[in-house]
């Protein structure tokens, strides 16, 4: 087994009903169901004070930051971890803020030098090595170049600890409407695989690339429920039937 604890964080607003959630929730229980032990924190229930830049948990208390919140337990649970799940819906190309939030104040894990990490100039670890990473994340667009700017900074991050996979949802607006046991079986398998072999398998990545549903029931669906009241909108089993006319 790669991974033994397995932290998540949920970076969604809308906490246990969240697109969010219903991905994260099949993946780790494929985790589980390879051995591994996990736990879920929402981001939106943390009392977590925004970092101010004062560096005072490097110089004054080392280790320790200036504010009193939740943020101390969160490090603690990271610290425990060997793999965190960064989970978040795609809020303006990038994590939701609470979720940005708590990244700026992870600061207390590192220490203030800047050393060479061989090829590139970081902060050491306070604590040792640093947990690997995993990303996933939904949008309501049906293409991956919306998610570039979110991938790209996690992988900035895996300078420091490496970003071991990542699962980009495209079109995941739709997935509270329908039950999509194929894709979220995938989500499971994908669960299972990184926790036994540290990546998702290219079988699998393949499924989970997939948009969810066609692209112009998609749209139209999208499009008709921002422009009228409920229920002159097509449903989406009537745009997946191509039925998209005005009731």
């Amino acid at each position: 087994m790669k991974y033994c604890n397995v932290l998540a964080l949920n970076g969604s607003p809308r906490k246990q009903n969240s697109n969010t959630r219903r991905l994260l929730d099949p993946f780790l229980a494929g985790a589980r169901q390879a051995g591994a032990k996990t736990e879920t924190l929402y981001t939106a229930e943390l009392a977590i004070k925004d970092c101010v830049g004062c560096f005072t948990c490097w110089k004054r208390t080392p280790g320790c930051c200036i504010h009193k919140d939740d943020m101390p337990l969160v490090l603690e649970k990271i610290r425990q971890a060997d793999l965190v799940v960064w989970a978040t819906p795609l809020y303006h190309y990038g994590m939701t803020a609470s979720m940005k939030r708590l990244l700026e104040r992870t600061l207390p894990l590192v220490k203030p030098y800047i050393v060479n990490k061989g090829g590139h100039y970081g902060h050491p670890s306070r604590y040792g090595e640093h947990p690997a990473n995993f990303l996933i994340s939904n949008c309501g667009f049906p293409e991956q170049m919306h998610f570039e700017a979110l991938t790209q900074q996690m992988n900035q991050l895996s300078h420091e600890s490496p970003l071991v996979g990542a699962i980009t949802c495209t079109t995941g607006e739709v997935l509270g409407y329908m039950d999509f046991a194929w894709y979220l079986e995938a989500m499971e398998r994908a669960g299972r695989e990184v926790v036994e072999q540290g990546k998702v398998s290219a079988e699998t990545a393949a499924v989970l690339a997939k948009n969810l549903i066609p692209l112009e029931a998609f749209l139209s669906v999208a499009n008709a429920s921002w422009n009228v009241p409920g229920d002159i909108a097509p449903t989406l089993e009537e745009a997946l039937r191509g039925d998209t006319a005005s009731k």
